[in-house]
């Protein structure tokens, strides 16, 4: 047990010789300098990475326009298919001709899937770009205010 208390005195010994060292090594004006330069380079990567998820999000709403003008065009071509059969009570009962009308009904009914499914990503994709963003602005805004207060006089 005093050997323990020994090693904890040789350590708070160390340790308290370490801080003196670390406050003659640290002068005010290396520490200012060295924060500053510290804080001007995670200021710029947080800058650079809001404008870059800047760019994901304007990349994922082009993304996003085209997958759905594709998925309405494809649906537009199968519902031109489905309107050049005769309907059903008009021609009889052509088990061919049903079999294709329900396969353009399938085939619109899977385009409408398709389209939710991509709103749904893009929604999911915007939330968390847009998460990821708010925490990137708010650690830039804290670290300008920081800089701002190391700067004064």
């Amino acid at each position: 047990m005093v050997e323990r208390e020994g090693e904890r005195g040789r350590k708070r010994d160390s340790s308290s010789d370490f801080s003196i060292e670390e406050a003659e090594y640290t002068a005010p004006e290396y520490t200012d300098k060295a924060v500053t330069s510290i804080l001007d380079e995670r200021i710029q990567n947080l800058r650079e990475g809001i404008e870059e998820i800047d760019e994901a999000l304007a990349g994922r709403k082009k993304l996003n326009q085209d997958f759905i003008e594709q998925i309405d065009r494809e649906a537009e071509e199968v519902k031109r298919h489905l309107n050049m059969l005769n309907p059903p009570w008009k021609t009889g009962f052509y088990p061919e001709l049903e079999f294709l009308r329900l396969s353009f009904h399938k085939s619109l009914t899977s385009r409408a899937k398709e389209r939710r499914t991509e709103e749904l990503k893009y929604w999911e994709n915007g939330v968390n770009l847009a998460k990821e963003r708010r925490k990137f602005l708010d650690e830039y805004k804290a670290l300008l205010a920081t800089k701002r207060r190391l700067e004064r006089p």
